[in-house]
């Protein structure tokens, strides 16, 4: 299935000089809605294939990890499942007579209950899971937490609740970590730390953690705000599903006014132009989208895709905002019309890259 939007087409040769149409962002229809959603719903409580991402210290957690930690133990691994969740919840809240809402009712039901989130607490709890999902899955928790707070319905309340002792430790956790890390983490992988911190400063605006918010701050200034030209053209590695240099930018305009990210970006993204901004420019090859491994450049497309978006609406230039939001709509469109031969390595967590891009 295509998506039937006309899109601009752009090619290596084009600069920010050329003309540009001013491209909405695509939108979710009920019926695109639920083609992606599905993707989620089989995969939240599907147990097998499984990637364990924690040590075992002795035989009595030798156990299967479904037990361990009852709420997200599908969709191949810990943060995928979370996310999962997020996926369900955010279409459910958007699109409340969609077709799968009976099927996504009740498996929040189960999984976000108070037993089972109990025991996925005392799970974090343990020292040799101190670490574990540091901070991409820690940050994905807390925005599925955030997206029940703001839904109005009775059970979404019940279900934040049950989740909120897990979310302020690993909100605390986020400050301890913050007090001890000297330099961000730059990868294109879920190790990067604007990634993370830019979901958890959504989070915290909705929940009110107004300590975290300003730990991330602090840090974001003190740790970004000097960096200039980014060597985006080095973008991307064969495996990244993120763009270090679009997610480092993305956060500063989420934490800076308007006048002082504008100031900051031309510095950080010195050019629009090829060569230096040639790789970004056009969507990245993916030569094998069943291989786990390369099907991430998929997830990259729509993470460039929303950053873009994200930049282009703190830009004063306008000719820029239009390249910008020219280049994310041919990304979005390339990601949607690739996920879906990537099998389970890739379906079971593309769903959710998708859907917040395409709510942006």
């Amino acid at each position: 299935m295509k998506l039937y939007y006309s899109i601009l087409i752009l090619i290596f040769g084009c600069t920010h000089s050329q003309d540009f149409k001013n491209i909405e962002n695509i939108k979710l229809d009920e019926s695109l809605a639920n083609e992606l959603v599905s993707l989620s719903t089989k995969c939240v409580d599907k147990k097998y294939p499984y990637k364990i991402g924690y040590r075992f210290v002795d035989e009595g957690w030798v156990k299967p990890h479904y037990e361990l930690t009852p709420s997200f133990y599908g969709c191949w691994d810990w943060h995928s499942a979370v996310h999962g969740h997020w996926a369900m919840v955010k279409i459910l809240k958007d699109f409340p007579k969609i077709s799968e809402k009976d099927i996504i009712l009740k498996k929040l039901e189960i999984n976000l209950s108070e037993e089972n989130l109990k025991k996925e607490f005392e799970f974090f709890q343990q020292d040799f899971a101190k670490g574990f999902e540091r901070t991409y899955g820690w940050a994905w928790l807390m925005k599925l937490y955030s997206e029940l707070l703001t839904w109005e319905n009775d059970k979404a309340q019940i279900w934040a609740k049950n989740m909120r002792p897990l979310v302020d430790l690993l909100s605390q956790r986020t400050i301890d970590f913050l007090d001890k890390l000297s330099t961000p983490l730059r990868p294109g992988t879920h190790a990067n730390t604007a990634f993370s911190f830019q979901l958890m400063i959504e989070y915290a605006l909705v929940a009110r953690d107004d300590y975290l918010f300003e730990k991330i701050k602090e840090f974001s200034i003190n740790n970004f705000y000097g960096d200039i030209n980014c060597p985006i053209s080095y973008e991307p590695s064969g495996t990244d599903f993120l763009s270090p240099c679009l997610a480092e930018a993305s956060l500063m305009s989420s934490i800076l006014e308007k006048e002082d990210f504008n100031n900051w970006f031309k510095k950080f993204i010195p050019s629009l132009k090829e060569p230096y901004f040639k790789n970004i420019i056009n969507p990245p090859k993916v030569l094998d989208p069943e291989d786990p491994g390369i099907g991430h450049l998929i997830g990259l497309m729509f993470h460039r895709a929303w950053t873009l978006k994200d930049i282009a609406l703190k830009l004063d230039d306008k000719s820029e905002k239009t390249l910008l939001q020219s280049i994310a709509r041919n990304h979005s469109e390339e990601g949607y019309n690739i996920m879906f031969e990537s099998g389970y390595g890739g379906e079971h967590w593309l769903a959710t890259f998708a859907i917040y891009n395409f709510t942006k």
